[in-house]
């Protein structure tokens, strides 16, 4: 009969103790990123969001600080541990491409984020288009020289080039090569990605060369060191960076430099495919994300939305602190439980009130403080995705009827089926204004890029984007631009 009572309470004991444990998610993911930078750490943070969605998936990762070899090695590390699916943002192309083969190889799934490597042998590719950031790098110089009013002929280019060898440096480069008319000369130096870099080559070929008439930079930071470079000089030069978020969005708005060329890192997308091969659902092989220009306009809504990422990853790594804690506190008592029922039967039955009252107490707590913080901050992701989509809908419709008299509210609200109400809610929410400011907006940015890129005049530009009259579409640009469409 004692011992039937024994066995019942250890029974017990060990079903409470499996009843509270923490759930093991069932797939590990390796993520190894080739540097520790603001870009990453964004990224970082976007799949970290992203797996509050995916408990039964967990990520190891680790940093290459710029060193191909290192990065070749953690990669193998995780061949040999045996992965369940591997995240790389590789180094440079070539140097780390043969570890990603060999782990595509061993029959683990390979998602290439940002970076391209070469060849085929990789499951999915989540990034920006370099050679088009290299494009836009022209686009602006061109636009630039125009507004200064300067000539083709002897203009000078500084470009401040990333890391030799890898994908971003190279097709950025061969992009703007390629997009600069004939009679613009680049000089390039390398800044390898740093600021402190950037700020020494720029430095030492200012002080045997003439000022360039513009500068480029593959990052924001090499941009940021570019201006710093240029401080002993009495003479402003337009800087363009790459990245779009901080430091590069607060030197945008501190006028540091002129503008920056972005595309979203989007950290969730990797984990959101990462999920989908997981299970063998359809997921998307190429995703090559869109590169917009940023400049001072756009740099100050930007930048408050990345303090309020700052801000979520804080909370969320607090929660995530937190929840450790209580985890491993629950894990030592199991531990010194177990240890007691097996020496001594006193002990366990001394102890066992104490750790039972215990366990129920940090339950309580995880139910009522941890858990609710993770269900609201899942809420707030799916809200978000909604704006995204909802933003995302009304631009195409826009975009897609700048030109038709009749896009005003009833027909966006027909599109979109909402009430005049509801649709001036919704969009004064993802976009900061009413409808009619809006479509006003779009048809400027459309007319500004007609004026840039085209022989259209400014009487055709305002009918074909259904401005009244050329006079009041120059009323209207003058607003939005702070200067009029002839001196563009």
């Amino acid at each position: 009969m004692r011992n039937t009572v024994l066995y019942s309470l250890l029974f017990f004991l060990c079903l409470g103790f499996w009843g509270c444990s923490s759930p093991q998610p069932q797939y590990r993911i390796g993520v190894s990123q080739c540097l520790d930078d603001a870009w990453r750490q964004k990224m970082n943070y976007e799949m970290e969001r992203e797996l509050l969605l995916h408990p039964d998936m967990v990520l190891s990762r680790r940093i290459a600080y710029g060193s191909n070899e290192l990065q070749c090695a953690q990669i193998d590390s995780f061949i040999a541990e045996r992965v369940d699916l591997l995240i790389v943002s590789p180094n440079e192309a070539e140097a780390v491409k043969p570890a990603v083969t060999r782990a595509y190889r061993a029959g683990i799934p390979v998602i290439v984020a940002d970076r391209r490597v070469t060849g085929d042998e990789w499951t999915a590719f989540i990034g920006g288009d370099n050679y088009k950031v290299g494009s836009l790098m022209a686009q602006w110089i061109t636009s630039q020289l125009s507004s200064l009013g300067r000539r083709l002929g002897g203009v000078v280019v500084l470009e401040v080039a990333g890391l030799p060898g890898s994908t971003p440096a190279t097709l950025r480069h061969q992009g703007l090569m390629d997009g600069l008319p004939e009679g613009v000369e680049v000089h390039s130096v390398m800044g390898s990605w740093y600021r402190e870099e950037a700020y020494k080559v720029v430095s030492e070929y200012l002080a045997t060369q003439p000022l360039p008439d513009l500068i480029v930079a593959h990052n924001d930071l090499m941009a940021i060191g570019a201006a710093e470079a240029l401080q002993n000089y009495q003479f402003s030069i337009p800087i363009m960076g790459v990245d779009g978020i901080n430091p590069g969005l607060q030197a945008i708005v501190d006028g540091k430099i002129n503008c920056s060329a972005t595309y979203s890192s989007r950290g969730d997308m990797v984990i959101a495919t990462a999920s989908q091969i997981l299970h063998g659902e359809p997921f998307v092989r190429d995703t090559v994300l869109e590169t917009i220009l940023v400049d001072a306009k756009a740099a100050y809504p930007m930048l408050k939305q990345d303090e309020d990422i700052t801000r979520d990853l804080e909370t969320l790594h607090l929660v995530q602190t937190q929840t450790e804690s209580k985890w491993r506190q629950m894990q030592f008592d199991r531990i010194v439980l177990s240890v007691f029922v097996a020496v001594f039967f006193v002990l366990f039955v001394a102890t066992l009130s104490y750790i039972i009252a215990r366990q129920f107490k940090l339950q309580t707590e995880i139910k009522q403080d941890i858990l609710p913080q993770l269900e609201n901050m899942q809420e707030a992701i799916q809200l978000s995705r909604r704006d995204e989509a909802f933003a995302d809908r009304l631009k195409q419709i826009v975009n897609e009827h700048l030109s038709d008299p009749n896009l005003n509210v009833e027909y966006l609200g027909s599109k979109l089926q909402l009430s005049r109400t509801q649709l001036f809610r919704r969009v004064k929410a993802v976009a900061g204004k009413g409808p009619l400011d809006y479509i006003r907006e779009q048809r400027l940015i459309r007319a500004d890029q007609l004026l840039h890129t085209t022989d259209m005049t400014i009487q055709q530009v305002a009918l074909e984007l259904c401005f009244s009259s050329a006079g009041y579409f120059t009323k209207c640009y003058k607003e939005y631009f702070g200067h009029l469409p002839s001196e563009r």
